[in-house]
């Protein structure tokens, strides 16, 4: 018989079998100038990053290591600044930058201005900076990732809402995913497929303009897309992301919101739990993007932000990008 004292056991046990997200420190690792506007970053064998700078053509490493020094890389010709970055699969210490143009005043890109180049460090850490081709069919590149194993990258393309596949070695850019899930909507500050990410046999995508996270199953060596998407995350103001490769997990860089949005793979809700700022914290401004630190994943996440999107915007700078260490306690 269903007693009142098992009834009241299992009311106290239930609250242990509810998902929490986890709690969560920050250390400062840099602070970049006022107007620097930290886009992505990529982690190097050493475990430096290589952070870029959207508001200029230029390439930072920064030591993750508290109050650490940025050192310019490299600054590109031709370009206000870098929209992407992605280490290459085949060849170590490798990596793939876009740039191109764009105008903080109006927020919008100059048609037929982006390229892709290759950057490969030599022995006594000398980048050799290489354009591969034009990419004049993009509007507005974002999060580009690699294929692993392959020569491709994904691309995409933000007010296009299609993301593309560029082959390294033909340098031929072809479509991956047109999808109504990537594109823009509204009538202002238009941004679709932001964020891409390759996990657990699944193309993820975040969409800002939709507030979405969404992905689609892929099978074989070249990620060859299955089905129809699956939508992950909602009323997610959603940049670029990172998906746990163990468990599912989803962390999201909420550009416009000043947080870090964490949807769990057991959660009921698909709805982000904020675990850093938001309200009146000041811990991050802008965030754009989420990586793991090297040799920590699952437990630190190296996030990067802007100074405040919304300060661009108005021209109201306070704060310049920062690059922080996000621990997962």
């Amino acid at each position: 018989m269903f007693s009142l004292k098992s009834s009241l056991w299992l009311v106290a046990l239930l609250p242990s079998l509810a998902f929490t997200a986890p709690n969560v420190s920050v250390e400062l690792i840099h602070e970049f100038p006022i107007g620097t506007f930290i886009e992505n970053l990529v982690v190097r064998p050493s475990g430096s990053v290589l952070a870029i700078d959207f508001s200029a053509p230029n390439i930072f490493e920064v030591p993750i290591t508290p109050n650490a020094t940025a050192t310019l890389i490299h600054t590109f010709q031709n370009a206000t600044g870098v929209a992407s970055i992605a280490e290459s699969w085949e060849e170590p210490d490798v990596y793939f930058a876009v740039t191109g143009t764009f105008s903080f005043e109006t927020f919008t890109p100059e048609n037929r201005s982006y390229a892709i180049h290759r950057l490969e460090f030599d022995a006594c850490g000398k980048p050799t900076v290489t354009e591969l081709a034009p990419l004049s069919t993009m509007i507005m590149p974002n999060g580009m990732i690699t294929i692993p194993e392959t020569p491709y990258l994904l691309i995409p393309d933000s007010l296009a809402g299609i993301v593309y596949r560029f082959d390294t070695e033909k340098l031929l850019l072809t479509t991956y995913l047109d999808d109504p899930l990537l594109k823009p909507v509204g009538t202002s500050f238009r941004a679709g497929v932001n964020g891409i990410k390759l996990s657990r046999g699944y193309f993820y995508f975040s969409n800002t303009n939709q507030e979405i996270v969404a992905r689609i199953p892929v099978s074989g060596k070249d990620a060859t897309l299955q089905g129809t998407p699956e939508i992950v995350a909602t009323q997610t103001l959603a940049d670029d992301f990172i998906v746990n490769d163990y468990n599912g997990d989803i962390f999201i860089a909420e550009n416009g919101l000043n947080e870090l949005g964490f949807v769990g793979a057991k959660s009921n809700s698909t709805i982000p739990e904020t675990i850093l700022g938001g309200g009146n914290s000041t811990a991050l401004f802008g965030p754009t993007a989420v990586r793991w630190a090297k040799g920590a994943e699952g437990r630190s996440l190296i996030v990067t932000d802007t100074g405040g999107i919304y300060q661009y915007v108005t021209g109201n700078l306070t704060k310049g990008g920062k690059i922080n260490l996000v621990h997962l306690n």
